[in-house]
């Protein structure tokens, strides 16, 4: 099973559209927050359903500590933050479109239509708002490490986790792990640290 993007290759500089926040003249601005396009291949004949989470596996645990040059030192302990979470999807789903799990407000999100599965809280929920869908990326511009972007695929046995649309990534994994039957993945890098950026 392989997953594919339009938008980027696999461990390459994701574009800025597909961020939450962008440099723009070299100070953070927000930015169009569009999921990439992605699309499947070699889902087994038995899927019955689709796992599909977007996670940064980099983010600090102390974005207060910075090092003598103002920055948060690369070697810091990190966490997961999820980015998009979507479970009991069809095995048939083979391509998501660029920006269509992207468009909704602060409260609901835009809901994939049946049968693209079940959108679950992504981690920019807090403090009373409540996000589904995508949301990109947006690493703190102090930051000396790179984040990697997962957009992690996986192929189920079950035709549904039966689980509420509030459950967590750490839920929905420990939930789909006897399921899996395959899983893929493609990731993209991006920074708002003005010394890391891609040189054009």
């Amino acid at each position: 099973m392989r997953v594919f993007s339009n938008d980027f290759e696999h461990g390459e500089w994701m574009p800025c559209e597909l961020a939450y926040g962008r440099l723009k003249e070299g100070r953070f601005a927000l930015s169009d927050n569009l999921n990439p396009h992605l699309r499947f291949s070699g889902v087994p004949e038995e899927a019955k359903s689709l796992v599909l989470a977007c996670i940064d596996p980099d983010v600090p645990t102390d974005r207060e500590a910075l090092n003598n040059i103002g920055e948060i030192d690369a070697d810091q302990p990190r966490r997961d933050f999820v980015h998009w979470l979507v479970w009991d999807m069809s095995p048939q789903v083979a391509e998501i479109a660029r920006g269509e799990a992207s468009i909704g407000d602060s409260t609901s999100g835009k809901r994939f239509a049946k049968p693209m599965g079940v959108e679950g809280l992504n981690d920019y929920t807090r403090n009373g708002e409540v996000h589904r869908g995508y949301d990109g990326p947006c690493p703190p511009g102090t930051d000396a490490r790179l984040h990697g972007y997962e957009f992690r695929l996986f192929a189920l046995d079950v035709e549904s986790l039966n689980l509420p649309d509030t459950a967590t990534w750490v839920e929905v994994s420990e939930k789909m792990a006897p399921h899996v039957l395959a899983s893929a993945m493609i990731q993209g890098i991006y920074s708002l640290n003005p010394r890391l950026q891609p040189k054009e």
